[in-house]
């Protein structure tokens, strides 16, 4: 029976749908017959608007419980790719050794094939009905959509949920102006075509850094950031913003801090195929160059969606357009929830996590496990090497109060760093009286990778005692973790000491003055404060090796 439902679920000729249910009995025939007529027309469990990464999970969680979706976005396809995976692509062809941006285009589009592949086959396998073209609210229950073309009317479709997951839109400040050729923004540097000779980055941030670092390697010759406040990447830990610099002045990127832009123009003969464009910097100092990308920060992709109309109903959009939501993603509007970087998740993977939330809420058992407050979540930066991160930097640690220290090990102290020669360290905040992990920095290879060790331990509020009964793979990065926690754990058995050596060093005399002590029935505390002083010349308190 169970062959005989798909068999008629599917079917799309009515007559052969009449005379194959006469050879069913009338209870599979009723069954079959409501399970067609909920699955067609404009009545949908869930319309999910947005067909990113986050859209698709939405869809998919709901779709596996047995909802109808729909999914609707603009595009003619939906790839399910991230905003950052264009400058991911391209990272992979700097590793792969690409040379031209031939090379380069058949990486791009090796990936994008690949997941159009995989994304239709989700979609297949789950019935997602995939609507293209764009979507407008008409109520708390009913919206308007627009599909792509001008050969089909408008459909007011109805729904019982829906999902907002529209993702950001790149920022555009004056004075660039963005319809000259060669001039992009992190959106639609996703077209580029060639390979630039020379290119300015307005803004130092993630998105400015890594594309970059990769255009450079690439072999565009002449990069120049500008940013407009004294340092990049400010969230990062100074280590991790020292080590972004080296690297930056390492393969010849300029930095010009503190500075914003005053004029961006077209030069004579510049043309679409042969940009030629002049940025125009506080100072009076120009920049010439063929490419010129903007990436200066995102905000909520929520404008014409028609969320006036929900505004009346609870739902509220704050700062830089961006849905605010509880912690399920419900809006306060109807049963309408937003996910993703709309609401402002910022990465792909906690948008997608989102979804997941917000639909377990909706059909699942009706209950949801809270969230730890104590849970971080990593991040990372694909520059070449990579930056990860997970819980506080030393400045903050330093801006709260605690009382803390900080390890570094550098990736060559491991095996699997002596075998790869690769460059990197790991950087361990924690508290100096408990030993809980407090932060973790990662810059080298794998990082991105690597830093989820660091931040479940961090989530968990482990020590770094807990930390050294964990037993790790041989020869790999993950040795860095025991290397930072055994040398944590020996600076918190000597009393916070400043020099390891040192006080390894005077363990050893103690351990000596205690055996002499024994023998001599003398009192060992009274005489290493003697011997202490003695040796404490310029009565500091510490003594060094």
């Amino acid at each position: 029976e169970y062959e005989d439902f798909l068999r008629i679920f599917n079917a799309k000729d009515e007559p052969a749908v009449t005379a194959f249910t006469r050879t069913l009995s009338p209870t599979t025939t009723a069954m079959i017959m409501r399970a067609r007529e909920h699955n067609r027309g404009d009545n949908f469990d869930l319309l999910v608007i947005g067909g990113g990464p986050v859209g698709v999970r939405a869809a998919l969680e709901a779709a596996s419980r047995g909802q109808r979706v729909g999914l609707i976005d603009p595009k003619p396809t939906i790839s399910g790719l991230p905003t950052g995976g264009h400058s991911k692509c391209l990272r992979e062809a700097v590793l792969e050794g690409c040379k031209t941006w031939e090379e380069v285009r058949d990486v791009t589009d090796r990936v994008v094939k690949a997941s159009l592949r995989n994304t239709a086959r989700q979609m297949r396998t789950f019935r997602v009905e995939v609507l293209q073209g764009t979507a407008k609210f008409k109520g708390q229950d009913q919206l308007e959509f627009v599909p792509t073309g001008t050969a089909q009317q408008p459909r007011i479709l109805s729904f019982d949920t829906a999902v907002i997951a529209t993702g950001s839109r790149a920022n555009r400040f004056p004075p660039t102006n963005f319809d000259l050729p060669g001039v992009f923004d992190s959106d639609t540097i996703s077209s580029i075509d060639r390979l630039p000779k020379s290119m300015v980055v307005q803004g130092g941030g993630i998105i400015g850094l890594e594309y970059a670092l990769i255009f450079k390697k690439l072999g565009c010759e002449s990069v120049t950031i500008v940013e407009v406040h004294d340092k990049v990447v400010p969230m990062l830990d100074t280590s991790l913003q020292e080590a972004c610099i080296s690297t930056m002045k390492k393969e010849g990127i300029e930095l010009v801090l503190k500075t914003k832009f005053v004029a961006v123009e077209a030069l004579e003969g510049s043309t679409v195929e042969d940009p030629k464009i002049r940025v125009t910097v506080e100072g009076g100092r120009t920049l010439d160059c063929d490419c010129l990308l903007s990436a200066t920060g995102r905000s909520g992709a929520t404008k014409g969606l028609g969320l006036e109309v929900l505004e009346p109903l609870g739902l509220k959009v704050g700062r830089a357009s961006f849905i605010q939501i509880d912690e399920n993603g419900f809006t306060g509007a109807g049963s309408i929830y937003a996910v993703g970087d709309c609401a402002g998740a910022n990465l792909a993977t906690a948008g997608m996590a989102q979804a997941v939330r917000a639909m377990r809420k909706c059909y699942g058992s009706g209950t949801t496990s809270k969230e730890k407050d104590t849970c971080v979540k990593p991040s990372g930066v694909w520059t070449i090497p990579e930056l990860a991160w997970a819980g506080i930097t030393e400045d903050k640690a330093k801006a709260d109060g605690l009382n803390f220290g900080t390890v570094t090990v550098d990736f060559d102290r491991t095996a699997r760093g002596c075998v790869t020669r690769q460059q990197g360290f790991l950087k361990l905040i924690y508290n100096a009286t408990s030993g809980q992990v407090l932060g973790m920095h990662m810059c080298g290879e794998n990082a991105c990778d690597l830093i989820n060790f660091g931040a479940e331990a961090i989530c968990d509020g482990e020590t770094v005692f807990e930390m050294l009964h964990f037993v790790f793979p041989a020869v790999t990065y993950h040795e860095l973790y025991n290397y930072a926690a055994w040398e944590a754990k020996l600076r918190i058995m000597h009393g916070g000491a400043r020099n390891l050596e040192a006080a390894i060093a005077w363990q050893r005399v103690e351990t000596a003055l205690q055996e002499s002590c024994e023998e001599q029935g003398k009192n060992i505390q009274e005489i290493l404060h003697s011997t202490f002083r003695y040796f404490d010349t310029h009565a500091s308190g510490f003594v060094t090796a």
